[in-house]
Protein backbone atom coordinates (compact mmCIF):
# COMPACT_ATOMS: atom_id res chain seq x y z
CA UNK A 1 0.00 0.00 0.00
CA UNK A 2 1.06 3.59 -0.64
CA UNK A 3 1.93 5.45 2.08
CA UNK A 4 -0.61 8.74 2.69
CA UNK A 5 1.29 12.30 2.27
CA UNK A 6 1.82 13.61 5.70
CA UNK A 7 0.31 17.23 4.95
CA UNK A 8 2.72 20.60 5.05
CA UNK A 9 2.04 23.49 7.28
CA UNK A 10 4.13 26.65 7.68
CA UNK A 11 4.48 28.45 11.53
CA UNK A 12 5.66 31.68 10.49
CA UNK A 13 6.87 33.82 13.67
CA UNK A 14 6.51 37.20 13.91
CA UNK A 15 8.57 38.27 17.28
CA UNK A 16 10.65 41.37 17.62
CA UNK A 17 9.81 44.96 17.24
CA UNK A 18 12.91 45.88 15.29
CA UNK A 19 14.38 48.61 17.21
CA UNK A 20 16.94 49.11 14.95
CA UNK A 21 15.00 50.30 12.20
CA UNK A 22 13.47 53.34 13.84
CA UNK A 23 11.36 55.81 12.80
CA UNK A 24 9.70 53.30 10.77
CA UNK A 25 9.46 50.39 13.17
CA UNK A 26 7.42 51.69 15.63
CA UNK A 27 6.24 49.54 19.36
CA UNK A 28 3.01 49.54 16.89
CA UNK A 29 4.41 48.78 13.46
CA UNK A 30 7.09 46.15 14.53
CA UNK A 31 9.71 45.00 11.60
CA UNK A 32 7.61 42.29 10.18
CA UNK A 33 5.36 44.80 9.02
CA UNK A 34 8.09 46.70 8.20
CA UNK A 35 7.63 47.52 4.00
CA UNK A 36 11.40 47.08 2.62
CA UNK A 37 10.62 48.16 -0.71
CA UNK A 38 7.84 50.39 -0.23
CA UNK A 39 4.82 48.08 -1.22
CA UNK A 40 4.84 44.61 0.25
CA UNK A 41 5.83 44.24 4.22
CA UNK A 42 8.20 41.28 5.22
CA UNK A 43 5.33 39.10 6.32
CA UNK A 44 3.37 39.54 3.08
CA UNK A 45 6.56 38.13 1.31
CA UNK A 46 7.08 35.28 3.70
CA UNK A 47 3.35 34.28 3.30
CA UNK A 48 3.73 35.11 -0.41
CA UNK A 49 6.61 32.80 -0.44
CA UNK A 50 5.87 29.61 1.15
CA UNK A 51 1.96 29.83 -0.72
CA UNK A 52 2.99 28.32 -4.07
CA UNK A 53 3.77 25.06 -1.92
CA UNK A 54 1.60 25.51 1.62
CA UNK A 55 -2.68 26.28 1.14
CA UNK A 56 -3.35 29.64 3.14
CA UNK A 57 -5.74 27.39 5.33
CA UNK A 58 -2.04 25.65 6.17
CA UNK A 59 0.28 28.74 6.74
CA UNK A 60 -0.11 30.19 10.54
CA UNK A 61 1.48 33.08 11.89
CA UNK A 62 2.59 32.84 15.49
CA UNK A 63 2.71 36.60 17.15
CA UNK A 64 3.17 37.54 21.29
CA UNK A 65 -0.33 39.39 22.36
CA UNK A 66 1.07 43.05 22.77
CA UNK A 67 1.14 43.15 19.26
CA UNK A 68 -1.36 40.66 18.06
CA UNK A 69 -3.83 43.73 17.10
CA UNK A 70 -1.55 45.45 14.57
CA UNK A 71 -1.02 41.57 12.84
CA UNK A 72 -4.75 41.35 13.09
CA UNK A 73 -4.74 43.71 10.34
CA UNK A 74 -2.64 42.97 8.61
CA UNK A 75 -3.33 39.78 8.19
CA UNK A 76 -6.82 40.60 7.18
CA UNK A 77 -7.40 39.08 3.60
CA UNK A 78 -3.98 37.43 3.59
CA UNK A 79 -5.12 34.19 5.75
CA UNK A 80 -8.07 33.26 7.68
CA UNK A 81 -8.62 35.27 11.21
CA UNK A 82 -8.24 31.66 13.59
CA UNK A 83 -4.95 31.46 11.74
CA UNK A 84 -3.29 34.19 13.82
CA UNK A 85 -1.76 31.70 16.74
CA UNK A 86 -1.07 34.47 20.31
CA UNK A 87 1.09 33.56 22.31
CA UNK A 88 0.68 35.34 26.15
CA UNK A 89 3.59 36.89 26.37
CA UNK A 90 6.86 36.35 24.45
CA UNK A 91 9.16 32.99 26.18
CA UNK A 92 11.77 32.52 23.20
CA UNK A 93 11.78 30.11 20.51
CA UNK A 94 11.70 26.73 22.13
CA UNK A 95 8.51 28.13 23.63
CA UNK A 96 6.99 29.36 20.78
CA UNK A 97 8.03 26.63 18.58
CA UNK A 98 6.29 24.19 21.01
CA UNK A 99 3.03 26.21 21.37
CA UNK A 100 2.81 26.97 17.73
CA UNK A 101 3.59 23.45 16.62
CA UNK A 102 0.85 21.90 19.05
CA UNK A 103 -1.99 24.16 17.85
CA UNK A 104 -1.07 23.19 14.44
CA UNK A 105 -1.39 19.69 15.21
CA UNK A 106 -4.69 19.88 16.63
CA UNK A 107 -5.90 21.98 13.80
CA UNK A 108 -4.26 19.71 10.81
CA UNK A 109 -3.45 16.62 12.51
CA UNK A 110 -0.90 14.80 14.62
CA UNK A 111 0.71 13.96 11.79
CA UNK A 112 1.90 16.88 10.08
CA UNK A 113 5.23 18.43 8.91
CA UNK A 114 5.59 21.96 9.76
CA UNK A 115 8.26 24.11 8.07
CA UNK A 116 9.16 26.88 10.80
CA UNK A 117 10.42 30.54 9.69
CA UNK A 118 11.42 33.78 10.73
CA UNK A 119 8.81 36.59 9.13
CA UNK A 120 11.36 39.37 8.92
CA UNK A 121 14.17 37.99 6.55
CA UNK A 122 14.65 38.92 2.98
CA UNK A 123 14.51 36.36 0.12
CA UNK A 124 14.55 37.05 -3.39
CA UNK A 125 13.77 34.12 -5.09
CA UNK A 126 10.15 32.97 -4.23
CA UNK A 127 10.81 30.11 -6.11
CA UNK A 128 13.66 28.62 -5.13
CA UNK A 129 12.60 29.31 -1.15
CA UNK A 130 9.80 26.94 -2.15
CA UNK A 131 11.51 24.46 -3.73
CA UNK A 132 13.98 23.92 -0.81
CA UNK A 133 11.28 23.62 1.51
CA UNK A 134 10.03 21.06 -0.59
CA UNK A 135 13.52 19.15 -0.15
CA UNK A 136 13.53 19.56 3.55
CA UNK A 137 10.00 18.23 3.86
CA UNK A 138 10.81 15.26 1.77
CA UNK A 139 14.07 14.99 4.03
CA UNK A 140 12.12 15.06 7.40
CA UNK A 141 9.56 12.70 6.27
CA UNK A 142 11.82 10.08 5.00
CA UNK A 143 14.52 10.56 8.03
CA UNK A 144 12.51 11.67 10.61
CA UNK A 145 14.50 14.42 11.65
CA UNK A 146 15.08 17.84 12.32
CA UNK A 147 15.87 19.36 8.98
CA UNK A 148 17.88 23.13 9.33
CA UNK A 149 18.51 24.74 6.12
CA UNK A 150 22.15 26.12 5.90
CA UNK A 151 22.76 29.02 3.58
CA UNK A 152 26.38 29.61 1.22
CA UNK A 153 28.18 32.32 3.19
CA UNK A 154 28.87 35.41 0.88
CA UNK A 155 31.43 36.93 3.63
CA UNK A 156 32.63 36.26 6.62
CA UNK A 157 29.55 37.52 8.93
CA UNK A 158 30.31 37.54 12.45
CA UNK A 159 26.70 38.50 13.27
CA UNK A 160 24.83 35.22 11.78
CA UNK A 161 25.15 31.48 13.19
CA UNK A 162 27.28 29.09 10.96
CA UNK A 163 26.65 24.63 10.77
CA UNK A 164 29.13 22.68 9.57
CA UNK A 165 28.46 20.35 7.17
CA UNK A 166 28.85 16.47 7.59
CA UNK A 167 28.31 13.37 6.12
CA UNK A 168 25.93 13.26 3.04
CA UNK A 169 22.48 11.84 3.84
CA UNK A 170 20.25 11.69 0.72
CA UNK A 171 19.89 15.24 -0.58
CA UNK A 172 20.87 17.08 2.47
CA UNK A 173 23.68 16.22 5.63
CA UNK A 174 24.28 15.47 8.85
CA UNK A 175 25.03 18.98 10.60
CA UNK A 176 28.18 18.42 12.35
CA UNK A 177 27.86 21.09 15.27
CA UNK A 178 26.89 24.33 14.84
CA UNK A 179 29.22 28.07 15.59
CA UNK A 180 27.48 31.09 16.82
CA UNK A 181 28.67 34.16 16.23
CA UNK A 182 32.41 33.65 15.28
CA UNK A 183 35.08 36.13 15.97
CA UNK A 184 36.02 37.44 12.29
CA UNK A 185 39.40 35.48 12.32
CA UNK A 186 37.13 32.18 12.94
CA UNK A 187 34.80 33.41 10.33
CA UNK A 188 37.06 33.76 8.02
CA UNK A 189 38.54 30.08 7.81
CA UNK A 190 35.34 28.91 8.06
CA UNK A 191 33.62 30.52 4.79
CA UNK A 192 37.14 29.86 2.81
CA UNK A 193 37.01 26.21 4.49
CA UNK A 194 34.08 25.33 2.03
CA UNK A 195 32.74 23.27 5.21
CA UNK A 196 29.96 25.91 6.92
CA UNK A 197 26.87 27.76 6.31
CA UNK A 198 24.97 29.98 7.39
CA UNK A 199 22.41 29.00 10.07
CA UNK A 200 19.22 30.77 8.85
CA UNK A 201 16.54 29.55 11.18
CA UNK A 202 14.47 27.79 9.33
CA UNK A 203 13.59 24.41 10.56
CA UNK A 204 11.34 21.52 8.94
CA UNK A 205 9.87 18.83 11.01
CA UNK A 206 7.34 16.53 11.51
CA UNK A 207 4.87 17.07 15.03
CA UNK A 208 6.40 13.51 16.20
CA UNK A 209 9.91 14.52 15.58
CA UNK A 210 9.77 17.38 17.74
CA UNK A 211 7.49 15.82 20.55
CA UNK A 212 10.19 12.98 20.54
CA UNK A 213 12.93 15.49 20.54
CA UNK A 214 11.05 17.68 23.38
CA UNK A 215 10.86 14.54 25.61
CA UNK A 216 14.47 14.14 25.74
CA UNK A 217 15.78 17.46 25.75
CA UNK A 218 13.36 19.46 27.51
CA UNK A 219 10.44 16.75 29.15
CA UNK A 220 8.74 19.62 31.13
CA UNK A 221 7.68 21.36 27.40
CA UNK A 222 6.68 18.04 26.15
CA UNK A 223 4.25 17.56 28.57
CA UNK A 224 2.89 21.09 27.98
CA UNK A 225 2.22 20.22 24.10
CA UNK A 226 -0.12 17.82 25.08
CA UNK A 227 -2.03 20.07 27.39
CA UNK A 228 -1.81 23.50 25.26
CA UNK A 229 -4.78 22.74 22.69
CA UNK A 230 -7.51 22.58 25.68
CA UNK A 231 -6.03 25.24 27.59
CA UNK A 232 -8.33 28.19 28.48
CA UNK A 233 -6.51 31.88 28.21
CA UNK A 234 -6.32 32.62 32.02
CA UNK A 235 -4.76 29.21 32.33
CA UNK A 236 -2.76 28.89 29.55
CA UNK A 237 -1.45 32.84 30.10
CA UNK A 238 -0.11 31.40 33.99
CA UNK A 239 1.14 28.22 32.61
CA UNK A 240 3.29 30.32 30.04
CA UNK A 241 4.68 33.29 32.27
CA UNK A 242 6.20 29.63 34.39
CA UNK A 243 7.98 28.32 30.93
CA UNK A 244 11.40 29.41 31.22
CA UNK A 245 13.84 28.01 28.65
CA UNK A 246 16.46 28.76 26.04
CA UNK A 247 16.14 28.99 22.11
CA UNK A 248 15.08 26.05 20.32
CA UNK A 249 18.66 25.94 18.85
CA UNK A 250 19.97 25.55 22.85
CA UNK A 251 17.41 23.49 24.15
CA UNK A 252 17.31 20.64 21.01
CA UNK A 253 18.63 21.65 17.96
CA UNK A 254 22.31 21.89 19.30
CA UNK A 255 21.56 18.77 21.10
CA UNK A 256 19.56 16.48 18.70
CA UNK A 257 21.24 13.11 17.41
CA UNK A 258 18.38 13.73 14.50
CA UNK A 259 19.72 17.05 13.07
CA UNK A 260 19.59 17.01 9.41
CA UNK A 261 20.72 20.40 6.87
CA UNK A 262 19.91 20.93 3.34
CA UNK A 263 21.87 23.72 1.42
CA UNK A 264 19.26 26.63 0.63
CA UNK A 265 18.49 27.60 -3.04
CA UNK A 266 18.19 30.87 -2.53
CA UNK A 267 20.04 34.25 -1.45
CA UNK A 268 18.80 35.14 2.14
CA UNK A 269 19.69 37.97 4.10
CA UNK A 270 18.72 38.33 7.74
CA UNK A 271 18.39 42.25 7.48
CA UNK A 272 19.35 43.72 11.31
CA UNK A 273 20.01 47.14 10.41
CA UNK A 274 19.43 50.02 7.95
CA UNK A 275 23.15 48.94 6.94
CA UNK A 276 22.37 45.70 6.36
CA UNK A 277 19.37 46.78 4.03
CA UNK A 278 21.13 48.73 1.78
CA UNK A 279 23.89 45.80 1.02
CA UNK A 280 20.53 43.77 0.77
CA UNK A 281 18.89 45.63 -1.95
CA UNK A 282 21.38 48.16 -3.77
CA UNK A 283 22.40 45.57 -6.30
CA UNK A 284 24.86 47.05 -8.95
CA UNK A 285 24.17 50.54 -7.40
CA UNK A 286 25.91 52.25 -4.82
CA UNK A 287 22.49 53.64 -3.39
CA UNK A 288 19.03 52.64 -2.23
CA UNK A 289 16.98 55.31 -2.36
CA UNK A 290 12.80 55.43 -2.16
CA UNK A 291 10.24 57.87 -2.47
CA UNK A 292 10.27 61.92 -2.89
CA UNK A 293 14.33 61.72 -2.90
CA UNK A 294 16.85 63.26 -5.00
CA UNK A 295 20.72 62.57 -4.58
CA UNK A 296 23.27 64.54 -6.21
CA UNK A 297 26.43 63.68 -6.35
CA UNK A 298 25.70 61.07 -3.12
CA UNK A 299 27.05 57.59 -2.90
CA UNK A 300 26.47 54.45 -0.49
CA UNK A 301 23.10 56.32 0.32
CA UNK A 302 20.44 54.60 2.38
CA UNK A 303 17.33 57.21 2.18
CA UNK A 304 13.70 56.71 2.03
CA UNK A 305 11.63 59.85 1.90
CA UNK A 306 8.07 60.43 3.17
CA UNK A 307 5.36 63.12 1.97
CA UNK A 308 7.82 65.75 1.90
CA UNK A 309 11.00 66.06 -1.07
CA UNK A 310 14.20 64.94 0.28
CA UNK A 311 17.64 66.21 -1.33
CA UNK A 312 20.69 64.59 -0.47
CA UNK A 313 24.04 66.63 -1.64
CA UNK A 314 27.48 65.45 -1.95
CA UNK A 315 27.12 62.98 0.33
CA UNK A 316 28.53 58.93 1.36
CA UNK A 317 27.17 56.32 3.23
CA UNK A 318 24.67 58.38 5.18
CA UNK A 319 21.27 56.76 6.19
CA UNK A 320 18.54 59.41 5.58
CA UNK A 321 14.99 58.04 6.69
CA UNK A 322 11.96 60.40 7.03
CA UNK A 323 8.41 59.65 8.00
CA UNK A 324 5.66 61.89 9.26
CA UNK A 325 6.35 62.74 12.62
CA UNK A 326 10.12 62.00 12.74
CA UNK A 327 13.29 62.09 11.22
CA UNK A 328 17.01 59.85 11.36
CA UNK A 329 20.27 60.93 9.71
CA UNK A 330 22.85 58.62 10.78
CA UNK A 331 26.28 57.66 9.67
CA UNK A 332 25.50 54.41 7.33
CA UNK A 333 28.42 52.22 9.93
CA UNK A 334 26.52 53.18 12.96
CA UNK A 335 23.17 51.91 12.49
CA UNK A 336 23.47 48.51 14.54
CA UNK A 337 23.21 51.96 17.16
CA UNK A 338 19.99 52.94 16.30
CA UNK A 339 18.31 51.74 19.70
CA UNK A 340 20.32 53.79 21.57
CA UNK A 341 17.90 56.51 20.08
CA UNK A 342 15.17 54.81 21.47
CA UNK A 343 16.86 54.89 25.00
CA UNK A 344 17.40 57.96 24.83
CA UNK A 345 13.83 59.23 24.06
CA UNK A 346 12.64 56.82 26.55
CA UNK A 347 14.76 59.07 29.27
CA UNK A 348 13.67 62.22 27.77
CA UNK A 349 10.08 61.20 28.05
CA UNK A 350 9.01 61.25 24.40
CA UNK A 351 6.86 57.87 24.11
CA UNK A 352 4.77 59.01 21.61
CA UNK A 353 7.71 58.06 19.26
CA UNK A 354 8.60 54.92 20.21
Amino acid sequence: MKRPTQPLAALIIAGGRGTRFWPEARSHRPKPLFRFDGERSLLEDTIARVQPRIPSERIFVLVAADQARAFKRALKGLLPAANLIVEPEGRGTAVAIAYGTAIIGHRVGPEVIVAIMPADHFVPEAEAFSRTIGEASELARREHAIVVIGVTPTRPETGYGYQQIGRAIGAGFQVARFVEKPDAARARRMVRSGRYLWNAGIFVMSLTTLRRELDQHAPALAAMMDRFGAMKPAELGRVYHRLVFDSFDRVVAEKSRRLLGVRARFTWNDVGSWEGLWAAMRGESHSVVTGQVVALHSSGVLARGGKRLMVLLGVEDLVAIDTEDALLIAHKSRSQEVGQVLDELKRRGLHSFL
